[in-house]
């Protein structure tokens, strides 16, 4: 018999979810203008596949097969005003809100995410085009103002270069 067991491989150190980076081009495809969104609390990406039976009669066995994909991206934001100016949000996060508002080409953005650590990038990026929805949470007095966004992917989520 002949050993075909992988050879495990003890993992290094842990990585947080903090490692995240969104920007979005407030530019055009032509000429981009990358603006970071600051102040993320959470950021989950997601792709998910749309399945199809392949099952037949004649083997008797059933069996589904990958036919399209689609992303999204959805995280919370800290709504805080900017440092330098008290009554300015942060620009990439104003870029995402007023986004929201608009429908059909108009609301539809240039993204790109990317993990990035203190000790340069890492491993994952991607670009894609998306729609936005921007709810902001609420709640009582004592809340901090946060607000949560949905970046509906419009077409394929391309893997990047740092």
């Amino acid at each position: 018999m002949v050993d075909t067991s992988v050879a495990r491989q003890q993992l290094g150190a842990t990585t947080l979810n903090r490692k995240w980076f969104l920007d979005v081009n407030t530019g055009t495809d032509a000429a981009p203008v990358w603006v970071g969104v600051f102040g993320m609390q959470e950021f989950k990406p997601n792709t998910t596949g749309t399945f199809e039976d392949t099952s037949d009669f004649a083997s008797g066995w059933k069996g589904s097969q990958k036919t399209a994909m689609e992303w999204s991206v959805e995280g919370k934001v800290k709504r805080a005003s900017t440092a330098a100016t008290a009554t300015t949000y942060d620009p990439g996060q104003e870029y995402l809100r007023t986004k929201s508002l608009l429908m059909g080409v108009a609301g539809r953005i240039s993204v790109r995410f990317y993990e990035m650590e203190p000790s340069g990038p890492r491993i994952q990026a991607y670009q894609g085009f998306c729609s936005v929805d921007w709810t902001e949470e609420g709640g009582d007095m004592s809340k901090l103002s946060v607000a949560s966004f949905k970046l509906s992917g419009d077409g394929q989520l391309a893997s990047i270069t740092h």
